[in-house]
């Protein structure tokens, strides 16, 4: 988190040294789409699928004009995203016995009878870092297209699990219930591109809008995550690691608002 803070200040310091055009405040609204996919060493999983859910990122925003037409973006604020994996009764997992032997089991010789899909959700502080690229005013318009490139760094502040029935133990997903955890990686990133519009409104602001595609970068699932389990013989396996080899990638379609003032 420190270094993450005099990053911010560094980009800050920066952006003014050379914001030949001066700074801009702006509001940020960005609903956007989920895409969750998996997979474990670059292979389809089997038994196991993972979609994603409608999230929402806003804050603020600083816009540091280098020219008329390139502006450097950062912004902070909250973000809050959602997915979604279909746990089947054929999907195996591995632990440790007693006697320190690995030992893999299926959901379904842990109770599971039917495909379950609970509901991973998580919220961040957001921060966006963009180049913005426009054009000049179109014909006698105050339009302008343009364009954006850079990147989203999201940090964990909460997380929650929702789900129809346990799966294998409490410890791993419960039912019913909304709960932290641990299983999602402290931090996520996400690399943009976008192309929008610039609508400038004499005397009042800018309203910027743009469609971005932002991809996930960064493993979803904390592959250190573990649990225990005790199976209906009796036998205690313990270090169950679900998502050792899983890769989950959390990509979004963005609609992202912007007021300049």
């Amino acid at each position: 988190m420190r270094r993450v803070g005099l990053l911010a200040i560094l980009l800050l310091l920066g952006g003014w040294a050379w914001a030949q055009e001066g700074v801009k405040f702006g509001l940020r609204l960005d609903p956007n789409v989920g895409f969750f996919s998996l997979d474990s060493s670059g292979k389809t999983v089997r038994n196991l699928s993972g979609s994603g859910a409608f999230g929402i990122r806003g804050g603020l925003m600083l816009s540091f004009g280098f020219s008329d037409n390139v502006a450097f973006l950062l912004g902070a604020g909250i973000g809050n995203y959602k997915a979604k994996v279909e746990y089947k009764p054929g999907y195996g997992i591995t632990g440790k016995k007693p006697d320190g032997q690995d030992t893999t089991f299926t959901l379904g010789d842990a109770g599971l009878t039917s495909a379950v899909t609970p509901s991973y959700g998580i919220t961040t502080i957001n921060m966006p870092v963009w180049l913005k690229l426009r054009t000049n005013p179109l014909a006698s318009t105050p339009i302008r297209a343009k364009a954006l490139l850079g990147g989203q760094l999201d940090i964990k502040v909460g997380s929650v699990t929702k789900s129809d029935k346990v799966i294998v133990s409490p410890d791993f997903i419960d039912q019913d219930k909304t709960r932290g955890g641990d299983y999602v990686m402290p931090f996520l990133a996400q690399v943009t591109g976008g192309a929008g519009v610039d609508v400038e409104i004499e005397g009042v602001g800018t309203i910027d809008f743009t469609i971005t595609y932002n991809h996930g970068l960064i493993n979803f699932f904390n592959k250190d995550f573990k649990f225990d389990y005790t199976g209906s013989n009796g036998v205690k396996i313990t270090d169950i690691k679900p998502h050792e080899k899983l890769k989950g990638r959390l990509s979004n379609l963005g609609f992202n608002l912007m007021f300049w003032f």
